[in-house]
């Protein structure tokens, strides 16, 4: 049953409604039409926050920077670009969440990534930053304990032994404890989150684009246009991202924006080679030759044909892209280029090695090591489901 559930995944993916071809179809679709109003929405409150000189903030705790904006704009274009189309094609969506399904391993990262999400937009956009409490600085994590001089005032948790030998225990109050200046290690964690989906999340949003487009023009069209944008991902691929980023921050500053700009501008070669090698295989296919030979223009064969065709292709390289673009800036903020004291990163957090204060690194790396895991696992599985014939 699962064999003939697989092939007609991949029958229904190359099938082609011929008489569709001489129907006359509105210019933009409605999930085109749905995307360009919410853009433009957003576009006016943009130009709304940032030029009337009222701004858009929450209460008195939320002023979007711009670096929010582009996570909402991200997050338009993931609703759009991938959760409509899975709950339009449910059929095909559940033919490819039983395939999925089978890895009960890529199952358990997906339900982390869930979390890792939820939390991470919450960080960005409702919870406030983590504040300092010297009252409660260096305070235990949860059934952890350390000498009552250790911390720096207060002990939140219980204190016990003699007079001369007192010890600090942990507390649900701080159940990872807290760093040198009081600050939550938990609420260091969350912050994190979203500062890795804001990588990860705004990053893939450059990158997918253009590599999507370089890689379905070279592929498709061929000779000269194939030799030029290919020749200039080959120089592309020979300059550093790090070094781009490392020679522009001494020009206007390290700061996380750069970090995704210069990444998502730059990082996108090896999407766009597997893009036109895919788009080469389907340009041979017998269904895009009778398009064309039904007259069909390109620009319908395109859209229509050839791009649906390699969306799982973009899907897959970019989601195995992402732990990559996260260990970067992790790698980014512990070697204290990143510049800016205000982001809470994983990787500023590892800076603080102190043994005596284990639990302000331990619990950083620990989910850093987990999402970085995480994306790897649902990439790979990912590839098996959306193209099992390439599994070896």
């Amino acid at each position: 049953m699962a064999v003939d559930s697989d092939a007609s995944i991949d029958a229904q993916f190359d099938a082609i409604d011929w008489e569709e071809l001489g129907e006359e179809r509105p210019v933009v679709g409605r999930r085109t039409g749905g995307f360009l109003v919410a853009l433009g929405l957003l576009t006016l409150l943009f130009l709304y926050d940032r030029f009337t000189g009222y701004d858009l903030s929450i209460g008195a705790w939320y002023a979007p920077s711009r670096l929010d904006w582009l996570f909402v704009l991200s997050l338009v274009v993931f609703a759009f670009a991938i959760v409509v189309p899975a709950v339009r094609n449910r059929d095909r969506t559940m033919q490819y969440w039983r395939r999925f399904r089978r890895n009960r391993l890529a199952v358990a990262c997906v339900a982390y990534l869930a979390v890792f999400f939820v939390l991470g937009t919450a960080s960005l956009l409702v919870l406030d930053r983590p504040t300092t409490n010297i009252q409660y600085a260096k305070q235990p994590a949860l059934f952890a304990t350390v000498e009552a001089g250790t911390v720096a005032i207060n002990c939140a948790g219980d204190v016990t032994g003699p007079a001369v030998q007192q010890y600090c225990h942990g507390s649900l109050q701080f159940p990872f404890g807290t760093n040198s200046v009081g600050q939550s290690v938990l609420e260091l964690v969350v912050a994190g989150m979203g500062v890795s989906l804001l990588v990860a999340l705004v990053t893939s949003m450059l990158m997918v684009p253009i590599a999507t487009a370089v890689g379905t023009v070279a592929g498709y069209f061929g000779g000269w246009a194939d030799d030029v944008l290919m020749r200039y991902v080959d120089i592309q691929q020979t300059v550093p991202a790090f070094l781009v980023y490392i020679v522009l921050g001494f020009v206007f500053g390290q700061s996380l924006f750069l970090i995704i700009l210069v990444f998502g501008l730059l990082s996108w070669g090896g999407v766009a080679r597997l893009v036109r090698s895919e788009v080469t295989q389907r340009r041979g296919e017998l269904y895009v030759t009778a398009a064309e030979s039904a007259g069909a223009s390109r620009l319908q064969i395109v859209r229509r044909h050839i791009l649906p065709n390699v969306s799982s292709t973009v899907l897959t390289a970019t989601t195995r892209q992402i732990p990559l673009l996260i260990l970067t800036e992790a790698a980014i903020s512990f070697i204290v280029v990143l510049g800016d004291e205000n982001v809470p990163s994983w990787g500023q957090m590892l800076t603080e090695l102190n043994m005596e204060l284990w639990w302000v690194w331990a619990f950083p790396l620990a989910f850093l090591v987990i999402t970085v895991f995480s994306f790897s696992v649902v990439g790979d599985a990912l590839r098996d489901t959306l193209d099992p014939r390439g599994k070896p």
